[in-house]
């Protein structure tokens, strides 16, 4: 009997050390899945409060960035790459972090949209303006420096005109785009990026990353190249004839620290006999920049592109983007 009622508190004992243990187990399991969202929870804390303090500090950046443009327009009548706005430093080591911003001259490059003008229907120039096609032709000479196929300029002119008139056999327009899978049509406007090249008949990914160093699509036309910001690449087109890789690299080591006035460019015995075609397109200061900022604070990383124009007394972003 004495056995029996033993072995019977054994077994109630052996019961209530299972019940424990898998109370127990039940909460290790409980509190190690509250500690993993507590977990997850202070880092998504900590992801956007370091987000919203790269953001701040990208637009303090830009905001500095504008000031120093706005400054330089007040006190220079002309744009170099020996002025401040062109040399901020290696950027700014801050606590949790780095702040990086540059800025570039987008007239240095050559703006698709000055093609527009060509592109309207009947277009015909009067007085002393000057002939819209000495864009495309400046085009038409980029493309042959790149080693590329100069009548890609005809469907970049079918692109943006409001027709639906085929340029030739290297031009497109909706009937060639339609067909596609996906189909599309043409976009009867100027160009708001210049990534909207791989959209055209001829572009692919391998030609536009080519060209892409070069070229920049402002939202206005007519922007004159200016001479003492662009590289070798893009001074090689400013005469009806492309001048050599050699000629243009002179260009640019015989380009004095504050530039060319546009006298000493058009009496560049580099320049002989092209004076009449590079006059109208060059000039020696600039409305368009582009301010690159970028930052990296605890885990998050940022950059950002702001298109800036300086018109008169007025220096505002008028575009801005975020680079992924």
């Amino acid at each position: 009997m004495n056995t029996h009622r033993q072995l019977s508190g054994l077994r109630m004992q052996g019961m209530a050390l299972v019940t424990v243990l898998f109370i127990l187990t039940i909460m290790t399991v409980s509190v190690s899945w509250l500690s993993e969202e507590v977990l997850l929870a202070l880092r998504r804390t900590e992801n956007i409060r370091d987000s919203e303090q790269s953001w701040q500090m990208l637009m303090g950046s830009e905001a500095w960035a504008v000031s120093v443009l706005a400054r330089d327009g007040r006190e220079s009548e002309s744009d170099f790459l020996a002025e401040s706005w062109n040399n901020l430093g290696q950027g700014v080591q801050i606590e949790h972090g780095t702040l990086t911003t540059v800025i570039e001259d987008m007239q240095g490059r050559f703006n698709l949209n000055n093609m527009i003008e060509e592109s309207v229907v009947d277009f015909r120039p009067t007085g002393d303006e000057p002939d819209p096609r000495i864009w495309t032709q400046a085009f038409r000479r980029l493309l042959i420096s790149l080693d590329l196929n100069p009548d890609l300029s005809n469907a970049v002119l079918d692109w943006m005109d409001p027709d639906q008139n085929v340029r030739g056999a290297s031009g497109a327009e909706d009937v060639d785009y339609l067909s596609l899978e996906p189909p599309y049509r043409t976009a009867n406007r100027q160009f708001s990026n210049v990534s909207e090249l791989l959209q055209i008949k001829g572009f692919d990914v391998k030609t536009v990353a080519v060209l892409a160093p070069y070229l920049v699509a402002l939202p206005v036309s007519g922007v004159r190249i200016n001479i003492n910001t662009a590289p070798a690449g893009v001074l090689r087109i400013l005469g009806k004839n492309l001048l050599s890789e050699g000629e243009s690299e002179r260009l640019i080591s015989e380009r004095p620290e504050e530039g060319y006035t546009l006298e000493e460019f058009l009496q560049h015995d580099m320049m002989s006999g092209e004076q009449d075609i590079a006059s109208p397109l060059i000039a020696i200061s600039s409305d368009y920049f582009v301010i690159r900022s970028s930052t990296e604070f605890g885990r998050a990383r940022m950059k950002i592109n702001s298109l800036v124009e300086r018109k008169q007394d007025k220096t505002e972003v008028i575009n801005r983007s975020p680079v992924l």
